[in-house]
């Protein structure tokens, strides 16, 4: 259920600068009250938590480890074997794995091989794959790629942060036109209710026909229609709009009565200066989509070597040496000549499983250089449309500004022709609808150029970083 508050209650809590008395959200604040409370964005921020535990997860693959084995087997009151194998194991980034222990034996059926001396014996050795794994392992491909997966997470958050944006921004702006299309239509009906009380003393007088206040009228019934229309469209475009404002701790915020947008003349103040296409080359190359891309090419690069590396035999040398613990020094008698070592190979006769992985990883690879093809001249269409319809726009603003502006000084005129005797009701009503029309036309070209404004921002992945 959703909490109703002033928003500019709101406002003046979590922005100083947000005065108690003052109603008018603009679009700057409130596209950063988007981007800091909304859920959305606070799932976005845990985006880059999921990466950082990742990656935590993956370097425990590196961590030491203590190790204990003991066994021992009784039957007939003996006391066949008693094996104790006990140390500490390090793995290295370079695959080799360091490691030390200590080794006890005992018992009347014990395996010759496994005999120790009665006080055991300590060990230190070194696990090296000279084979499969000297290059690259699961453990170090499992680190790189999560580090990877971290970054993605960066660019996946600018994504869902430019996406909330652009729908908020959208929202706003069809706010906004609602709201000035409610102000035109409120003057409207503020003129035909004085014009019909201005006809209708005339008529009383005799001064015009009767048939004259039945036409104000009509007009007046008009102006009162679309006045509801524009405020049921407002009324509605004010809950769209409230889906997108939250307050600190995920409390869902409704929009009061009497808040409003930014007015029409602080929006046209806004100019947008051109983008150099250098600049624009940048910005695409560095968008989040085609850096998540890269990313993504760059963790199938890892997986194509470490398949690679599985086409090499297994081929593990250990070595250990090895020395009695008769004193609190446990290197005191130690000999060279006391070690043991082994060797470890095996390799499948016709490599098929590997030879076949490594192919579906580069299937893998070459299916997302075309997705990362496909997705950089996308968004360069994206952009140069955008910047199109921008550069179109705003033309139209200003054209259409001149235009508004010839369409109320024929009104004018009209109305003082009126007022004189010199023209009919019906050419005032005619200038009127053409001046409303032309208003409304204005405010949604205005709303339109705006919106081209925020979409190349959003086509360029730079949305998130302006607020």
């Amino acid at each position: 259920m959703k909490y109703a508050v002033f928003l500019f209650f709101l406002v003046s809590m979590v922005i100083p600068s947000f005065s108690w008395t003052q109603t008018v959200l603009s679009f700057d604040r409130f596209m950063n009250l988007v981007k800091t409370y909304h859920p959305i964005a606070a799932q976005a921020n845990l985006r880059l938590e999921v990466g950082e535990a990742a990656v935590r997860a993956s370097r425990g693959g590196f961590d030491p480890q203590l190790f204990t084995d003991l066994g021992q087997k009784y039957f007939d009151n003996d006391q066949y074997y008693s094996i104790l194998d006990a140390g500490l194991k390090v793995p290295t980034w370079f695959g080799v794995e360091l490691y030390t222990g200590y080794e006890q034996t005992t018992g009347v059926n014990l395996n010759p091989e496994r005999k120790t001396p009665n006080a055991g014996l300590v060990y230190a050795g070194i696990s090296l794959p000279v084979g499969q794994g000297l290059f690259m392992d699961q453990r170090r491909a499992d680190l790189r790629q999560a580090q990877l997966f971290e970054s993605i997470t960066k660019e996946e958050q600018r994504i869902h942060l430019n996406n909330l944006l652009l729908r908020a921004g959208d929202a706003y702006w069809d706010w906004f036109t609602s709201y000035e299309v409610v102000s035109v239509f409120d003057d409207a009906l503020r003129l035909a209710e004085e014009r019909f009380e201005g006809v209708r003393q005339n008529a009383l007088l005799g001064d015009v026909a009767i048939i004259d206040t039945v036409e104000a009228f009509i007009q007046v019934q008009q102006r009162r229609i679309g006045l509801q229309e524009a405020r049921l469209q407002f009324q509605n475009q004010s809950e769209r709009l409230s889906v997108f404002l939250w307050g600190d701790g995920a409390v869902p915020l409704e929009l009061e009565e009497g808040v409003r947008p930014q007015s029409e003349e602080d929006t046209r103040k806004f100019i947008m200066n051109e983008f150099a296409q250098e600049e624009i080359d940048s910005l695409i190359s560095s968008h989040p989509l085609i850096s998540k891309n890269q990313l993504f090419l760059k963790q199938l690069d890892i997986e194509r070597r470490l398949k690679a590396e599985q086409l090499k035999p297994v081929f593990n040398l250990k070595y250990n040496a090895i020395n009695e613990a008769i004193s609190d020094n446990i290197i005191t008698g130690y000999s060279i000549n006391n070690y043991n070592w082994g060797l470890q190979f095996h390799m499948p006769i016709f490599v098929r499983r590997g030879r076949g992985e490594l192919k579906l990883t580069k299937l893998k690879i070459q299916d997302a250089e075309l997705d990362l093809s496909h997705d950089l001249a996308e968004i360069e269409m994206l952009v140069n449309t955008a910047l199109n319809t921008w550069r179109t726009s705003t033309t139209q603003v200003s054209l259409y500004s001149d235009a508004v502006d010839g369409m109320d000084e024929l009104l004018r005129g009209e109305r003082r022709k009126f007022e004189v005797g010199e023209s009919s009701l019906f050419l005032v009503n005619a200038r009127e609808e053409s001046y409303i029309s032309g208003r409304i036309e204005l405010a949604q070209m205005i709303a339109k150029n705006q919106k081209s404004i925020q979409d190349i921002s959003f086509q360029l992945g730079v949305l998130y970083d302006l607020y």
